[in-house]
């Protein structure tokens, strides 16, 4: 009975033991001919891109609808990832490091300019009193403007306050 258990102990002991110990695999087949495949193909597909049309609405805020700034951001993007799955980037890129930079500053710029509309229209959507009746939103969004101009008693106040620093400031300055 005791050899049987200390049998178990050991090859217990020697199983969790060999557990952590890497474990070497050789590259498959598969691996290699998607590695070589990939170079000469987009791996998402075709992301084709007006960067004509992307520039025009990254230098023109508001000028185009959401859904084409949309668009064309899903397109940056969807070739950004495309290049980057296929080890296309920076300096490897097909197109050069500038268009590379280039398409990565658009994509940011429309991603950018596309949550600044989203979240004016969703103010502007706020404003708006619901067929409920007024908005609870409506009085947080119009405030009143306050006008910054001094009234009568504010100005006198404020040369009051002068008068006494003059006064208070003179015996040094003479």
């Amino acid at each position: 009975m005791q050899i049987i258990n200390t049998s178990l102990l050991t090859l217990i002991i020697l199983s969790t033991a060999l557990a952590f110990v890497p474990q070497h695999y050789s590259a498959g087949i598969r691996l290699v001919h998607l590695a070589s495949t990939s170079k000469n193909a987009d791996v998402l597909g075709d992301a084709t891109v007006d960067i004509n049309h992307a520039k025009y609405c990254a230098d023109h805020f508001g000028e185009c609808s959401l859904e084409d700034m949309e668009r064309l951001c899903n397109a940056l993007h969807q070739e950004r990832i495309s290049h980057i799955a296929a080890h296309q980037t920076g300096l490897n890129n097909p197109h050069g490091l500038p268009s590379d930079l280039e398409h990565t500053i658009l994509e940011k710029e429309l991603t950018t300019q596309m949550g600044l509309l989203r979240d004016r229209l969703a103010t502007e959507h706020m404003q708006d009193d619901s067929i409920y009746g007024a908005n609870p939103y409506s009085a947080t969004v119009r405030m009143p403007v306050l006008d910054g101009t001094l009234d009568e008693e504010s100005s006198e106040t404020l040369m009051i306050c002068f008068a006494i620093a003059a006064l208070a400031l003179l015996p040094q300055l003479l």
